[in-house]
């Protein structure tokens, strides 16, 4: 049977990589609120949080968050 990791699992697994994903959107998209960017970078991690394989995360993490925020009409 899968192993189902929490968000609490995951940070404490990959904290440092997400906090980095998101210190690296924040400087990106620096007319975005920060809050928004947190927001989103921690739905996203919980949406990855059940993968099977959690090396991916912190990527797949950043991208999708850049992938929403450059759809709603902010590109860099």
């Amino acid at each position: 049977m899968p192993h189902h990791h929490t968000i609490d699992e995951l940070t404490r697994q990959f904290g440092a990589y997400l906090a980095g994903v998101q210190d690296r959107l924040l400087e990106r998209y620096k007319d975005i609120p920060a809050d928004r960017i947190r927001q989103y970078t921690k739905a996203e991690a919980e949406r990855f949080a059940d993968m099977p394989v959690q090396a991916f995360v912190p990527i797949l993490v950043e991208r999708a968050v850049r992938n929403r925020l450059e759809h709603e009409g902010v590109s860099q």
